[in-house]
């Protein structure tokens, strides 16, 4: 038997309008692991509504709404914290997935290993961990991004 999410006050949360809620919340689980807080229905009994955890205060709610032509999200990217050190086996999970790569698993001159995929409605998410070295000062950091 699954433990059952906590329940609290989010004090902040997006919320992504997505054409099939079921598919892209079985998409987030499987290609990404995030957990299943609950699912709401919508008019005439289908999915309205699936409410997702990545972390403790890191929830993203998927809403059903009619498909969309235009490209969704641009300039928007979700960030999302590694804490584990498993960000590579993460990376290595969302490809087996057939997950879309915007960017490969790497490290940024900002002292964090990063990638981004998009989700299955175009949507960009980051996920990061950092900082990479623990000793670098932000002026010296400051530099190395200046310099690249």
């Amino acid at each position: 038997m699954s433990e059952q999410p906590e329940f609290y006050p989010m004090p902040s949360f997006p919320a992504l309008s997505v054409k099939d809620a079921d598919a892209s919340s079985r998409w987030y689980q499987s290609a990404l692991g995030f957990q299943h807080v609950f699912t709401m229905p919508g008019p005439g009994g289908g999915t309205g509504l699936v409410h997702l955890r990545w972390a403790k205060y890191a929830d993203l709610l998927l809403r059903a709404s009619p498909p969309i032509i235009e490209t969704k999200g641009i300039g928007i990217t979700l960030n999302y914290a590694v804490t584990d050190g498993g960000l590579d086996a993460l990376a290595e999970r969302a490809r087996k997935a057939q997950a879309i790569f915007i960017q490969e698993p790497g490290d940024r001159p900002w002292n964090a290993r990063d990638f981004t995929v998009a989700d299955p409605d175009g949507f960009a998410l980051t996920f990061t961990m950092g900082p990479l070295k623990r000793d670098l000062t932000m002026d010296a950091l400051m530099d190395r991004i200046a310099k690249s």
